[in-house]
């Protein structure tokens, strides 16, 4: 049932925010339980951000100790394929979202539509006014 995997799901998010601790099983069961979803949605679940999140989500498995369920010690760095991994898919993010705005819009393709994205952007900061004026 859709309805008990998603609740197992939000289970055992709770319980990794809330501990703040993990593992590969719990991690894994999380990545399954997400793909089932997104495999399931088909055309509702069709964006690229739930590609993303489901590669993000494989790659955080890497992050997290074998069978303990407990914090990783802040002496014990991740691999470092595991970073240069999440930075080539934190790259793709960046160059794929430049590209489908100058691609898609003349507005973008002419630059001129920072011009009013600092105004306009979903939760503007302090610094959004004088980035406007730049």
């Amino acid at each position: 049932n859709l309805d008990c995997l998603s609740l197992l799901g939000l289970a055992l998010s709770a319980f990794v925010v809330l501990t703040g601790s993990a593992n590969v099983i719990i991690m894994s069961v999380l990545w399954v339980l997400y793909h089932s979803i997104v495999s399931v949605g088909q055309i509702w679940y069709s964006f690229g951000w739930e590609s993303q999140l489901l590669e993000t989500g494989f790659l955080g498995i890497f992050l997290c100790p074998l069978w303990t369920i407990s914090k990783l010690p802040e002496h014990t760095p991740p691999p470092k394929i595991v970073i240069w991994a999440f930075r080539w898919l934190i790259f793709r993010i960046m160059l794929g979202a430049g590209l489908i705005k100058i691609r898609g819009d003349r507005c973008w393709r002419e630059l001129m539509c920072m011009n009013h994205h600092y105004e306009t952007q979903p939760v503007p900061n302090y610094i959004a006014y004088y980035m406007h004026q730049s």
